[in-house]
């Protein structure tokens, strides 16, 4: 079963002519281990709020992931290496923070959203 698997993303990648591997390299994301992310959410206890929590947290460093994966590209490359290393300090690395800075970084998000003054 496991040559079967390996010979089909060969031979997709044969067909893509290379598209897949290139992608992988030239999407850059860094891999971070969601659960250590969220691991203070999973010791807190074992409540229905703490497992909700732990729960949420996987979701929305899943999310801001897959948006970095798919958004990469279009942020700036300093800007892409100055907030993967901000994202790791203090602890676990953390899509959400790296995609917040990012973002910031962009102009992507608004600097005041509660309006004028």
């Amino acid at each position: 079963m496991r040559r079967f698997w390996i010979s089909a993303v060969l031979g997709l990648e044969l067909l893509l002519g290379g598209t897949l591997t290139a992608y992988a390299r030239a999407s850059g994301v860094p891999d971070f281990n969601i659960r250590a992310i969220c691991a203070p959410e999973h010791r807190a206890g074992s409540s229905a709020v703490d497992r909700a929590s732990y729960r949420g947290c996987l979701s929305d460093e899943a999310a801001a992931r897959r948006t970095l994966i798919r958004r990469w590209a279009t942020f700036d490359v300093a800007e892409r290496r100055t907030c993967a290393a901000e994202s790791q300090i203090g602890g676990a690395p953390s899509y959400v923070a790296m995609l917040t800075c990012l973002q910031l970084g962009s102009d992507a998000l608004p600097v005041n959203p509660s309006g004028p003054p």
